[in-house]
């Protein structure tokens, strides 16, 4: 059961609605990624592509200090240094998956917007 609103955020409501139901050309709003739109385009893709490779080290890095962590205490028996050996195998992992998708994931979401 939902509470009833006060009649101005009803109307406030409606015309959000009508606003966001409005196409973006009916409004004259446009919006094209162009590479070549501002000065620098190559340098910023050459620092992030520089940004993606460190960011792969240092999941690697992370994965085998993780494993390493894991192997020391299931061999010393130290059950708290082995379960947090296991977790950091596996947010290396999935930070390595996200890092991996990322682009992916951006174009996703990119042309489901555009839809």
């Amino acid at each position: 059961m939902s509470l009833p609103r006060p009649r101005h955020l009803r109307r406030a409501a409606a015309g959000a609605l009508v606003l966001l139901a409005a196409p973006a050309p009916a409004l004259g709003v446009q919006a094209t990624p162009d590479p070549n739109g501002l000065p620098g385009q190559e340098k910023l893709q050459q620092l992030l592509n520089g940004l993606y490779s460190w960011s792969l080290i240092i999941a690697l890095a992370a994965l085998v200090i993780a494993a390493l962590v894991w192997a020391l205490g299931a061999h010393q028996n130290h059950y708290a240094a082995a379960a947090s050996g296991k977790r950091g195998v596996l947010v290396a992992a999935l930070a390595a998956l996200l890092i991996g998708m990322a682009p992916a994931i951006v174009n996703f979401f990119y042309a489901l917007g555009r839809a």
